[in-house]
């Protein structure tokens, strides 16, 4: 029997013997490969402070107060209150010692938000108001011995317009959200999460935590922190996952599954500690991935959680833990796991290397990680190797996990070889487009006679001249914001290869790049293309 096989089956006879008492598929797994007790006898020196940290937005600077949770003078975690995900926990290292001392805290510059996070989160503010979840009233901390105890309460009526939490008026509430850090002497810090909310509106679905930590998205090759996701999923799926790549977490919208009891972690094999999230709700909850961020939304069907009724209200109690696997589990878990897409390939555009699409179409079952662009790798032409891309019309990267940091000089560039289309490609062209814009005028008329607006027919133009390039803009994802600047290197037909290259300096709100790549009536073959930093910025002081 498979290692996999032999976790699912100890489970469920666990909850058989439990008589309702919720089995843990991770402590199952800790208990059965006995990693050594790394900090045993380890003794935290607690301490919270508060902290101010500045951020550059499209719009201009923002500060935001911080709670951080410190221990021994290291910032073991933090929590934000305000701005985007406030009221989340989140932990830099989950090894004691490790962390980084508070004068080192790797906090960015540039616009907090999920492009930009540091570390792995987890929400405390179930069923607290966004108007009140920044007050410093909601949070009272307390150090007990060697935990650390935050408990955050919220009693009275709110709207809500949250995460999966949507109500159309005010409703009651009473929540209670306790959060407990602690050490264990195999797993180093936990995050131990209990909402024990009360509330008038009967809930259907709810969203109490996401799974994601910094390095989990990005495609800079040197900011990789995992390497793929694993998940407990139900019997039918059991031990599952697949490489954190675009590829395969775009096919992933809302299929995955985590069953009562089980987890997510996002395997790190190089450092052997992965960043896991346990699902203790008593009800398998249905992961909605977002494809180019990688992060896992628990999103849980709050109608089969066992609760209380009383007075009108009702009861739902809530657990997740957020802790790292230790080396031992991580190397079980990898090996051990079903591992999707493996065998299928897709074209992703690297970044932070040279991209010659020699090895294109990537394997997704492996570390690579690009974004993925239209086009076809081909054979036809190739400026050094074998292969380039090829394409016509317009493809690109618009992905806002796109990011480049403030300060720092970058260089966009591309090899074309610009091929004109002949005679014959540009009345198939034409024709093509003469039958688009006869649909249109038999689709106007029809409106016309249904008394429905008739749209606008478009007038038909000859195909103008070929012309090939790059155009590129900064962007900022939330809100869609994109910066007046435009950049554009273009060339036309030729039998030669012909570089275009845009170089630009970050701004300091870190934006994320949207590049687009055309061909206007003609084909192009594209290689060697490479976006990569060509200067850093000066160091402070310097």
């Amino acid at each position: 029997m498979s290692f996999a096989r032999r976790v699912l089956a100890a489970s469920a006879l666990l909850w058989a013997a439990s008589a309702g008492v919720l089995a843990d598929d991770f402590d199952d797994l800790v208990q059965r490969i006995d990693p050594p007790k790394r900090f045993a006898g380890y003794e935290p020196k607690w301490s919270i402070e508060k902290k101010d940290y500045t951020f550059e937005t499209f719009d201009g600077p923002v500060t935001v107060p911080h709670w951080l949770i410190l221990d021994a003078g290291r910032c073991v975690a933090f929590i934000p209150r305000a701005q985007f995900h406030c009221g989340c926990i989140y932990v830099l290292d989950f090894r004691p010692g490790q962390a980084p001392k508070i004068e080192d805290v790797p906090m960015p510059t540039e616009r907090w938000h999920i492009d930009t996070t540091i570390g792995a989160q987890l929400r405390t503010d179930a069923f607290i108001p966004t108007e009140v979840g920044g007050d410093e009233s909601t949070y009272d901390w307390k150090i007990d011995g060697p935990k650390v105890l935050l408990t955050r309460r919220f009693k009275g009526e709110a709207a809500f317009n949250k995460w999966t939490h949507r109500t159309k008026g005010k409703i009651k509430v009473d929540t209670t959200n306790r959060v407990t850090l602690s050490v264990d002497p195999r797993l180093g810090y936990v995050v131990d999460t209990r909402y024990d909310s009360w509330t008038s509106q009967k809930l259907q679905g709810f969203e109490f935590a996401s799974a994601a930590m910094s390095g989990r998205h990005t495609t800079w090759p040197e900011d990789l922190t995992c390497y793929r996701m694993a998940i407990m999923g139900p019997a039918d799926r059991g031990l599952y996952g697949y490489a954190t790549n675009m590829g395969c977490t775009r096919r992933h919208g809302g299929d995955g599954i985590c069953r009562s009891g089980g987890f997510v972690a996002f395997l790190n094999d190089k450092t052997g500690w992965s960043t896991t999230y346990t699902n203790e709700t008593g009800v398998d909850s249905r992961l909605v991935v977002c494809g180019p961020h990688t992060d896992h939304d628990f999103t849980l069907r709050m109608d089969r959680i066992v609760r209380e009724i009383k007075d009108g209200m009702d009861r739902y109690t809530v657990r997740h833990r957020m802790l790292a696997m230790p080396p031992e589990v991580t190397r079980h878990v990898w090996e051990n796991m079903t591992l999707l897409h493996k065998d299928e390939r897709l074209v992703l555009l690297r970044i932070g290397r040279l991209e010659d699409f020699e090895d294109q179409p990537l394997s997704l079952g492996g570390r690579d990680r690009g974004h993925p662009v239209g086009g076809a790798i081909s054979a036809e032409q190739a400026r050094s190797g074998r292969k380039s891309l090829r394409f016509t019309g317009t493809t690109g990267v618009g992905s806002p996990t796109l990011c480049v940091r403030p300060g720092r000089k970058y260089r966009l560039e591309a090899w074309y070889k610009v091929v004109d289309w002949t005679p014959e490609q540009r009345k198939a062209a034409e024709d093509a487009l003469r039958e688009k814009i006869k649909q249109a005028a038999e689709a106007a008329e029809r409106a016309k006679k249904q008394g429905r607006p008739p749209g606008t027919v478009p007038e038909f133009q000859p195909l103008g001249p070929a012309q090939a390039g790059i155009r590129m803009v900064f962007q900022q994802w939330a809100g869609g914001k994109v910066a007046p600047e435009r950049f554009e290197a273009k060339v036309g037909p030729s039998a030669e290869w012909q570089h275009l290259a845009i170089d630009f300096l970050a701004p300091k709100w870190g934006p994320a790049l949207g590049i687009t790549f055309y061909a206007t009536n003609c084909t192009v073959y594209m290689d060697d293309f490479r976006l990569g930093v060509v200067e850093e910025p000066p160091k402070a002081g310097k």
